[in-house]
């Protein structure tokens, strides 16, 4: 595990003290670094003992205002509510320190290309967290890609809209494909770079403001990706990855990889007379839990300054056009 040396060793803020924010200073202290302070919506929030646990020390503060002033820290982490970093962006784009900022960082394209355009050089020590892109399991898919001979990739994305709503709001609803769904699309982005829209059906929930959409994207050397994006769709989520030597690379879900290379009959027994083919494991890798999946790396390679697979503010802003291309291609707004 990394573990940064005294001379290194980074005195980190906090803007949230919600599961997000608190797993990120869990990341903090596991990579050797210090949480110096933490900014809450209330400094009596019972969400203070939980933080104060992963992170002794840490001052609370109340506020992102009284973050933003506290002086003596190296760098910040932004883990706030999904509606309310929008609206802090430009602000926190100008600021000099360097920052990992939880997603969505706009909802709107043109919105985060104002405030990186008002920022300048600033925006340039900006991570974003899409964490997905630290896993060891999209690392192996990675290199395997690098290999060549992609025949084809399956992309499947399923959002609960109950559950969201539940959890964030009914609010939350028209924005999911840049709250939740973006994990997968950047991951899918990052990995097989620039995609085209061949063709996209939509169809809006009557249940909710959602547009799922079905159909063909392909990447820019003509590799087909078959995409469906639906609300409560049972079906396994995640991305695949067909190649031309007859295995099927599997993140479902994106934490764990199954490489699969040929099939095993199962033939005709007393009670089954179908005879089935079932997909045959060559490799089977599961991402570790010991923290939550990918913030350990993702926060050394912040605080060290070399973002390695790290997420930019240009990435953001290609994902959120992204989006915006893929609904409007689908018949949305």
């Amino acid at each position: 595990m990394p573990h940064a040396d005294a001379v290194n060793r980074k005195r980190v803020g906090i803007a949230g003290i919600g599961p997000a924010g608190l797993q990120h200073a869990r990341a903090v202290t596991a990579a050797g670094h210090l949480v110096a302070a933490a900014a809450a919506a209330r400094v009596d929030s019972p969400n203070v003992a939980g933080f104060l646990a992963a992170a002794p020390g840490a001052r609370i503060l109340a506020g992102l205002d009284a973050l933003l002033a506290e002086p003596g820290l190296d760098a910040l982490v932004i883990a706030l509510p999904w509606h309310e970093t929008p609206r802090h962006l430009p602000r926190l784009l100008a600021d000099p320190r360097p920052m990992l900022i939880e997603k969505p960082i706009g909802l709107t394209a043109d919105a985060i290309e104002s405030a990186s355009s008002r920022a300048g050089t600033h925006a340039a020590n900006k991570m974003i967290g899409f964490n997905r892109r630290f896993y060891d399991t999209a690392g192996r898919v990675r290199q395997r890609l690098q290999e060549g001979a992609l025949r084809a990739v399956r992309l499947t994305i399923s959002e609960d809209l109950s559950r969201q709503t539940r959890a964030h709001g009914p609010e939350i609803v028209p924005h999911l494909l840049a709250f939740s769904s973006a994990h997968t699309l950047d991951l899918t982005l990052h990995l097989l770079g620039p995609l085209d829209i061949v063709k996209l059906q939509g169809h809006r929930e009557a249940s909710a403001p959602f547009l799922s959409m079905n159909g063909l994207l392909q990447t820019r050397a003509g590799v087909p990706v078959l995409m469906t994006l639906n609300a409560s769709d049972p079906s396994p989520a995640g991305v695949s990855f067909v190649f031309a030597d007859h295995t099927t690379w599997t993140l479902s879900p994106i934490e764990m990889l199954a490489v699969y290379d040929r099939y095993e009959v199962v033939e005709l027994r007393p009670g089954s007379q179908i005879r089935r083919y079932m997909p045959h494991v060559r490799e089977f890798f599961d991402e570790s839990a010991d923290f939550k999946p990918g913030f350990v790396s993702q926060m050394d390679a912040f605080l060290s300054g070399r973002f390695g697979p790290g997420a930019t503010v240009g990435d953001a802003l290609a994902l959120q056009r992204f989006i915006e291309a893929m609904t409007a291609a689908a018949g949305g707004r």
